[in-house]
């Protein structure tokens, strides 16, 4: 007969490395909001402040609410889960959510929950809990609970749960100054719940101190006709479907500012490129190819939607802080079909990404192919401007003319172009911003320096060139200018 031997934790230490299980301040809020959202809240209301006399961030919703048995149930590690069913809105995952994403971040923290009009609440206090080496958790009375920051706000709610974080250790010990970095991280969660909520955007809504967070859409399903959805397809494994869809955003020097605050305003679409894992709609991971695809400026429009239902967390070897997973081997052949899709998307929406480029018959730069993977800028010679120069030029200064174009073609700062490119700036010395009026004047200015009985030929010609198709539809008015002075 095997002999066992019962062992009780040593809490002190137990929870001293759950501390360090490595959440941000930014996934530990997410962590707390997943249970609002299993408690099918319909509003979520986040307050902070670090000014007070004893600092706070307190996460409130209006959800199911739990009785004081449910409660106690929700505050052990590793809490009963038997009576949770697996729905589409049920984002818990091991019982340790609440627990570990609140120690994570602060010494002490409140769970106050409102069901059958009353409200129980429970404190988890590291201090208390180092002092005895055992998980001794206090149970609050009437007066306690009036104590709690925006616990009127509970007390409105027909049921509810609200969740205090206090004593942050962690930041204090870190920060130059508490309150700065307390401001600063509680802005950055912002930025993470409303990306990684985002698709509860419409059924639920997400307060920051009294203020809305902003809508967020990393696919821009909403740019129609610019925008490119590819085929779904669905993957079965055990029993449970996994939807997989590809997306490529539009050219990014085309993006309007609605787009771009639709996409969180980020300093390069580069970085945000690859999958976007779900599982119940809630975003796990993103911006990543997880292995399946490489990083790149031609990749950078391509985003893979995976959606994952809950039954298949070991299948993906989802973590504790639901901010990360593995794809397993038995579906990655049928997933890569849909990352093909949207990279072949991308690179050509990014090689391409407009007409003017391509269609001008008389181009400023022309690209020569010198075979062995050898392309060769060089200016073209045949441009009005330079034509009509060159023609008004001595030997000498055609050959210097030469000279001058040969060292722009050999210096062209082609590793600035590329990275400036990578990095989403506007690029400004393009013909596309000039002014018109500007334009006409030049090309009056051209035709000035040529032989009057050329001028008729050459002005037929100056239009065709890629820095005034602009002004074609003036072809006319110019024309009068030019000829009847």
């Amino acid at each position: 007969m095997v002999k066992l031997v019962e062992r009780t934790f040593p809490a002190k230490e137990l929870l001293k490395g759950l501390r360090s299980i490595g959440y941000s301040f930014s996934t530990a809020v997410a962590d707390i909001i997943d249970n609002s959202v299993s408690a099918r809240a319909k509003h979520i209301d986040i307050f902070s402040d670090p000014l007070c006399e004893d600092p706070y961030f307190c996460i409130l919703d209006d959800g199911e609410g739990m009785d004081a048995d449910e409660l106690d149930n929700a505050m052990l590690f590793g809490s009963n889960r038997e009576r949770k069913l697996e729905t589409e809105i049920e984002l818990g995952r091991f019982g340790l959510g609440l627990k570990s994403a609140s120690l994570s971040q602060c010494r002490q923290f409140i769970v106050a929950s409102k069901k059958f009009d009353e409200i129980n609440a429970m404190c988890f206090n590291l201090d208390t809990i180092e002092q005895y080496n055992k998980l001794f958790l206090q149970k609050l009375n009437k007066t306690e609970i009036k104590k709690i920051p925006h616990i009127d706000n509970l007390i409105k709610h027909s049921t509810g749960t609200i969740v205090v974080w206090k004593k942050f250790d962690k930041i204090k010990g870190s920060a130059k100054k508490f309150e700065d970095t307390f401001r600063s991280l509680v802005a950055e969660s912002k930025k993470h719940v409303e990306l990684v909520f985002h698709r509860f955007y419409d059924s639920i809504e997400i307060n920051y101190d009294n203020k809305r967070i902003e809508e967020r859409d990393p696919f821009l399903l909403s740019s129609h006709g610019r925008q490119q959805t590819g085929r779904t397809k669905e993957i079965f494994v055990d029993g449970a479907k996994i939807i997989v869809t590809p997306y490529t955003l539009p050219y990014a020097k085309t993006l309007t500012e609605e787009e771009k605050s639709l996409l969180g305003n980020p300093k390069s679409i580069f970085d945000e490129q690859g999958l976007y894992l779900y599982r119940n709609k809630r975003l796990i991971s993103w911006g990543s190819w997880m292995r399946m695809g490489a990083r790149s400026e031609l990749n950078k429009l391509a985003r893979v939607q995976i959606d994952i239902p809950s039954q298949l967390d070991a299948v993906w070897t989802l973590d504790v802080k639901k901010s990360s997973a593995n794809i397993p081997d038995k579906v990655k052949e049928q997933i890569r079909i849909a990352i093909e899709d949207s990279i072949v998307r991308s690179k050509r929406t990014t090689r391409f990404p407009g007409a003017v480029e391509q269609s001008a018959d008389c181009k400023v730069w022309n690209r020569i192919n010198e075979h062995e993977g050898k392309i060769k800028y060089s200016i073209n010679r045949e441009l009005p401007a330079i034509k009509a120069l060159y023609n008004c030029l001595g030997e000498n200064e055609q050959n210097l003319l030469n000279i001058a174009l040969s060292q722009i073609e050999c210096y062209l700062p082609k590793y600035s172009i590329s990275n400036d490119t990578i990095d989403d700036f506007t690029i400004i010395n393009s013909d596309t911003d000039t002014e018109e009026n500007h334009l006409i004047d030049e090309v009056i200015s051209i035709l000035k320096m040529v032989d009057e009985n050329k001028k008729q030929v050459w002005f037929d010609q100056i239009f065709i060139s890629e820095g005034y198709q602009k002004i074609a539809k003036y072809k006319e008015d110019i024309r009068r200018k030019v000829f009847e002075q």
